[in-house]
């Protein structure tokens, strides 16, 4: 079988066009012309703040969360005014995806130097079904992936150059920190990520430290913005957002058995209605801070408990809100993340001997699933994680087809024969 390379453009052209029109027919057919979720409202008020006064700010607080996403729809906010916006950023949105399925399929093909693999990724991130139902919601979930794809583009592009302090590094370590200005999930990660993917054998440890250090200064410059802003607006370091202790609240308190994320239900609404009238967001975090860990000390067991309880919400193959957990929802996402995973996990164990290549995934994969088991989970959590699942999965996807093209026309072509050979 071979591949041409003008087929290949035509058929990428043609899921990326219908990447674009599905994510056109979910925002017309499905979402109603206002936000559906309270996330939403937030977002867009602050965007609408921040276009309107050029001020970030989450309702009184200053730094409840990253400004990216309101950044990103203020320019919208600003083009077509705040009743008329929604749908632009929403089309916005699945322009977004098509830059993810171009960047996983770069990946991949680094990854496997096989470009039907980049194909097979590029294409299935393109009309993966969470994806397209994401970028219809106003949230910081389709940003945040496409600048996290990006940095990891970025870091895959810097590793085939030889990993040196360059300006592909100096590139990579802007990425980060767009994604982290959009998302503070990431922390202090991204130089650690690099630093991973400076690992292998051919280099020591003397170089992946001087990596390590060159990644932390830089992540310091360009995250020092948003430092000094805080610094001036509070008058005390603040590194990221002030809504983390929330959520291990939320997720580690005597009133959520099940580990889910029901602020009117799962939590102690006198304790929280009382937290909640503190005006400085510094000392409502230190409460909820408190409070999350005086728990975990004084009832372990719970919290393993309740850890492994996340564990499962957070790798569920169908959704756990019991509105979405039935019918074409429930069938949709089993059908499609399912065999995700599954073929993930395949092609992990198929390139085990090369796991230094998948590092910085491995990485970030761990790194998510211990923060969420910790504090709270959902898909919507997991979803950073899932263009790169698809990466890993589109290599036995790739071969599956090949090996029924072979039945069909009698063999492997010499190129992808010896394609396979090399990696």
């Amino acid at each position: 079988m071979k591949l041409k390379v003008g087929r290949a453009q035509l058929w990428l052209a043609f899921v990326w066009l219908l990447c674009i029109s599905a994510g056109l027919a979910i925002d017309l057919a499905w979402f109603p012309p206002s936000v559906v979720f309270p996330d939403e409202s937030r977002l867009l008020d602050s965007a609408i703040h921040l276009a309107q006064t050029g001020e970030f700010r989450v309702g009184a607080d200053r730094a409840w969360e990253m400004p990216g996403t309101a950044l990103w729809f203020s320019v919208g906010v600003r083009l077509f005014g705040p009743d008329t916006a929604i749908l632009a950023i929403r089309a916005a949105q699945s322009l977004l995806i098509v830059i993810q399925s171009m960047l996983i399929g770069i990946m991949a093909l680094r990854i496997f130097s096989d470009r039907l693999t980049a194909i097979v990724a590029a294409s299935v991130v393109s009309v993966y079904p969470f994806f397209l139902f994401y970028q219809g919601l106003l949230l910081s979930e389709t940003l945040f992936n496409t600048l996290l794809v990006a940095a990891f583009a970025s870091l895959y592009w810097w590793r085939d150059r030889g990993m040196k302090i360059d300006v592909a590094l100096l590139i990579t370590n802007i990425l980060f920190v767009a994604a982290t200005m959009t998302k503070a999930t990431l922390t202090f990660l991204p130089p650690l990520l690099i630093a991973a993917a400076a690992l292998n054998g051919q280099r020591s440890v003397r170089r992946v430290s001087s990596v390590l250090v060159a990644s932390s200064l830089l992540f310091a410059v360009f995250m020092s913005p948003w430092w000094m802003r805080n610094y001036i607006a509070f008058g005390s370091f603040v590194p990221f957002s002030t809504s983390a202790a929330s959520n291990l609240y939320i997720g580690n308190n005597t009133n959520n058995p099940n580990a889910r994320i029901d602020w009117r239900t799962d939590v102690d609404t006198d304790f929280v209605k009382r937290v909640s009238a503190i005006e400085d967001e510094r000392v409502r975090q230190r409460e909820y801070f408190s409070a999350a860990l005086s728990y975990i000390v004084h009832e372990p067991g719970a919290f393993l408990d309740r850890a492994a309880k996340k564990f499962v919400r957070f790798w569920n193959i169908v959704p756990n809100v019991a509105e979405y957990n039935q019918g074409s929802y429930r069938a949709i996402s089993a059908a499609t993340f399912g065999p995700v995973l599954l073929l993930a996990i395949a092609s992990a164990v198929r390139w085990r001997r090369n796991w230094r290549m998948f590092l910085p995934i491995y990485v970030l994969v761990i790194y998510f699933t211990l923060l969420h088991t910790v504090t709270i989970a959902s898909l919507r959590y997991r979803l950073p994680l899932e263009p790169f699942l698809i990466l890993m999965a589109a290599w036995p996807l790739a071969q599956a087809y090949r090996w029924i093209w072979s039945s069909k026309v009698g063999g492997f072509s010499k190129e992808n024969s010896e394609a396979r050979r090399q990696m």
